[in-house]
């Protein structure tokens, strides 16, 4: 028993015995940064935005996919639910409450149940149209979302014995009983005894609400859909599934369920063949096999919480992992499907992932009979002495022997259970198994017509399915098999080049001129039967006609190479790269130059034949049998990426990652939805304070600015990129990136800026969001209005001199001060209104012609108050 409740814990999905072994769910694994943040979490929820919410022990965790925020509530959260606007609303040890923004523009939690006493330790809930119920052990609270008022709806009676669950089945509203099992209390009352008495575990709607799936605490499932009756499922791994302890479920699609356990992590059951689709557990991929919640994204992702943290499956995903199967050691270094079989080199030697057919010794009992010859025996009389019981009572029977059977005189028969031991399929597993004779690092294979060959620091194989035959010991750089000279091309740590030929049924050394050997990274042919032979500092192009080599020319190359150097035959074109840089050959030149219409490579390297180049937002090649028979721009997922290798004659691809993880990419997956989360303005924020996104004006000395957008993507980081355009302050868009989601500005000026910003996904599909006015103002000394009560003030003032002028000569010095200061309080209140209506671009020129501009307005003024002054010194010497 305990090997057979292990293999389904281990193998997860078989569609069916005779097909390759599909590989696993994508995986994704999340924590908090924050080691305060405990990451024990009871239920998931995701808001119209798509950001996620977690029922957690220190309170409610929100998720965007790059940000963790933690809002603070009195105690532990153990229930999440939603209203149909998107509000979210949590419950737990201290009661019931809202999630929002607060005053400050600060996510936080407001309690909805202060005026109810005995609310505590809710642990479930549950919406129904306009109203939010809560349950704990006494009582059945709700929520009147029209009003906002709070009030207990049903109290638990001695009968009841407490409650212990709230479940919505269809349009009934049921509270599960520890005495009487389920009792309903909102909907259909003639229906209501239809689930009554049941014992459920959970009641999990389906994605369009026309069906539900039920569990109880029997291991007894049901499937209710709209407008017909219960009917019973039966899940073929029924056993491993009431075995490991069924918790929560989560509807992935109108067809398939995920099922999380206690003891065998998540299965997801298919409803309509009653076949497990897929087991995530610790075989798998999966940190740990006890489940604590199971949540379903926008996007078909199936989110784990357990005791390390949070992990997102994604079933719809076109990857699938092949590094999760046992047997498998070492850094995962190069791969290739032969013959129907999938071989992986690793720094620790060369593996096959193996089916194998798990037995179980079944015992059993089966009836024998034996006849065995009696010897002759007298008929004997019986004994008539008997004893007798207390008065007369209980005699006992008179002792008869056996008698020789009619018809075999002197045989007698018996019959006798043995025990036998019978061999019994009970399924199969896939394990990776060593192929004998390798040893060392592989880093390279290659088939040739129906052979598989490898090399590495061992040396250079023949693989001939777990077992190997030596070519040669030598460590080698690169293997390569050239069809122009039918041999295969081996360069050696020693710098040699080594050559061998299939003679039919082995290989042997061939030819190879020693004059051409050198260092070499990497060996290639172009489309004019030329091997090329690629060094740090040169390449050797080698002229070959009918198999044989005609003659070699040595071309130095434009530097160096620090790192490998890698060619292609890209039409009637030879390229090359170096540290970062491609390089055309010119025939003419008998060069190579450096070629600026391909991006230069961030990453790149050469694997099973083919050069890849990450660009910095995408891998890519230039080879046309991969572009457009697959979408390789799911590829850009993994930024870091070690090798790559097409299988299924292109239709799919062998992915290696930096991070030692070994996945299948394949366009025939079904793709979750492509409809991504909406993008939107997260947060605005300055030193000071967290600012209203829907209004804003900011002083000029708070200015500081942070922009924080998102589109919330839990596939990758590198999903969703990010470009920006601050009208009024940039000339144009920034480039594309993926953490160009937050804007920061240290300072601001006065002005009216327009914010624009887009996203863009993996395959070009840009998303805009809506234009944000942002107005920043200086402070009130430096506004227009300040400067003309000034203007005004200061200009009474001269009206005034100007009078004491005429009647006292003494005051004539005040006036003109006077005077003065009112022609350059104008001057700054007309440059101050220029400025903050006409946007110019700053430079010298244009704010000296802007000056002028306004001296030239001014002078008029100024040329009034110099007669009036001029008028006002006659007068007085009058």
């Amino acid at each position: 028993m305990k090997r057979f409740l292990f293999l389904f814990a281990f193998v997860g999905l078989i569609y069916d015995w005779g097909i390759a072994q599909p590989g696993h769910f994508f995986l994704s694994h999340y924590k908090p940064g924050n080691d305060n943040i405990s990451y024990l979490s009871f239920d998931i929820h995701q808001d119209n935005n798509g950001i996620l919410y977690f029922a957690n022990r220190s309170g409610v965790l929100q998720f965007d996919g790059r940000t963790w925020t933690q809002i603070p509530v009195n105690g532990a959260v153990y229930t999440l639910t939603s209203a149909p606007t998107g509000e979210i609303y949590a419950a737990g040890s201290a009661g019931f409450g809202r999630i929002g923004y607060n005053e400050n523009n600060q996510l936080s939690y407001t309690s909805l149940s202060d005026s109810i006493k005995e609310v505590k330790n809710i642990f479930a809930s549950c919406t129904r149209g306009q109203k939010i119920y809560f349950v704990n052990e006494q009582h059945v609270f709700q929520i009147d979302l029209d009003s906002m008022e709070s009030s207990v709806l049903v109290s638990a009676t001695k009968g009841y014995g407490g409650f212990n669950g709230l479940y919505a089945i269809g349009k009934q509203l049921y509270v599960s009983t520890n005495l009487e099992g389920l009792k309903m209390i909102a909907g259909d009352k003639k229906t209501s005894d239809m689930f009554d008495s049941l014992r459920l575990v959970f009641s999990e709607p389906s994605p369009d609400g026309k069906s539900y799936f039920l569990a109880t605490e029997e291991n007894s499932f049901l499937l209710l859909k709209e407008g017909l009756p219960p009917s019973e499922f039966k899940p073929k791994d029924i056993q491993y599934l009431s075995t490991s302890v069924i918790v929560n479920c989560t509807w992935v699609n109108d067809r398939i369920v995920a099922l999380g356990t206690l003891r065998g992590g998540v299965v997801f059951v298919d409803l309509e063949t009653s076949e497990t689709v897929e087991t995530a557990n610790y075989y798998t991929g999966l940190p740990d096999n006890e489940v604590y919640a199971l949540h379903i994204d926008h996007h078909q992702g199936v989110w784990i919480a357990h005791e390390y943290g949070f992990t997102r499956a994604a079933p719809f995903l076109p990857f699938r992992t092949y590094n999760h199967y046992p047997g498998l050691v070492g850094n995962l270094l190069c791969v290739q499907s032969f013959d129907e079989q999938v071989y992986v080199g690793t720094t620790l030697g060369l593996f096959r992932l193996t089916k194998e057919e798990i037995f179980e010794d079944e015992v059993y009992l089966i009836t024998q009979a034996t006849a065995i010859k009696a010897l002759p025996v007298e008929e004997v009389k019986p004994d008539r002495k008997r004893k007798r019981g207390f008065l007369g009572l209980g005699k006992k029977k008179d002792s008869v022997e056996p008698q020789s059977i009619p018809g075999q005189k002197g045989i007698k028969q018996t019959a006798k259970k043995i025990q036998k031991v019978r061999h019994v399929l009970r399924g199969v597993e896939y394990v990776y198994k060593r192929v004998e004779g390798i040893g060392g690092k592989v880093d390279q294979l290659i088939t040739v017509g129906d052979r598989l060959l490898c090399g590495g620091v061992g040396g250079v194989f023949e693989v001939n399915g777990l077992s190997a035959v030596l070519l040669t010991q030598a460590p080698v750089r690169t293997i390569f098999y050239s069809k122009n000279l039918k041999q295969l091309l081996v360069s050696t740590y020693h710098d040699e080049i080594k050559s061998f030929r299939y003679s039919g049924q082995h290989w042997q050394d061939a030819d190879f001129p020693d004059s051409l050997s050198a260092y070499s990274d990497y060996l290639f042919e172009d489309n004019a039967q030329n091997l090329w032979i690629c060094g740090r500092d040169k390449a050797i192009r080698i002229g070959i006609e009918e198999g044989e080599i005609l003659d070699a020319d040595a071309i130095t190359l434009p530097h160096t190479s620090v790192d490998r150097t890698v060619g292609l035959a890209y039409g009637q074109e030879v390229y090359l790269t170096q540290n970062g840089e491609f390089f055309r050959y010119v025939s003419f030149k008998n060069a190579f130059v450096k070629y600026d219409s391909l991006p230069g490579p961030k990453k790149y390297f050469a694997s099973a034949g083919y050069f890849w180049f990450y660009d910095g937002h995408r891998w890519r090649t230039v080879d046309r049998r991969l572009q457009g028979s697959i979408k390789t721009e799911w590829l850009a997922l993994f930024p870091d990426l070690r090798f790559l290798a097409p299988a299924e004659q292109g239709k799919s691809l062998w992915v290696i990652t930096a991070s030692n993880e070994l996945y299948k990419f394949s366009g025939d997956l079904g793709q979750a939805a492509s409809e991504g989360n909406p993008l939107f303005l997260k947060e605005v924020r300055n030193q000071v304070a967290t600012l209203s996104p829907r209004k804003l004006l900011v002083d000029e000395r708070e200015s500081a600015l942070t922009f924080e957008f998102i589109q919330p993507e839990y596939v990758s980081l590198q999903a969703v990129e990010y470009h920006y355009w601050i009208k009024g302050l940039q000339p144009g868009w920034s480039k594309w990136s993926a953490y160009n989601y937050v804007i920061n500005f240290p300072f601001l000026p006065p002005g009216k800026y327009n914010v624009m910003v887009e996203s863009r996904d993996l395959f070009g599909k840009i998303t805009k969001l809506d234009t944000i006015d942002v107005n920043v103002v200086p402070p009130y000394w430096k506004r227009p209005w300040f400067y003309a009560l000034e203007f005004l003030f200061f200009g009474s003032l001269v009206v005034l001199s100007l009078r004491l002028n005429v009647a006292n000569n003494r005051y004539r010095y005040l006036s003109r001060f006077l005077s003065a200061l009112t022609v350059v309080l104008l001057i700054q209140f007309i440059q101050t209104i220029v400025y903050a209506n006409i946007t110019l671009t700053s430079s010298p020129v244009a704010d000296f012609f802007l000056q002028v501009i306004i001296a030239l307005l001014v002078l008029p003024v100024e040329d009034f108050l110099r007669k009036r002054m001029v008028n006002a010194a006659e007068k007085a010497k009058r």
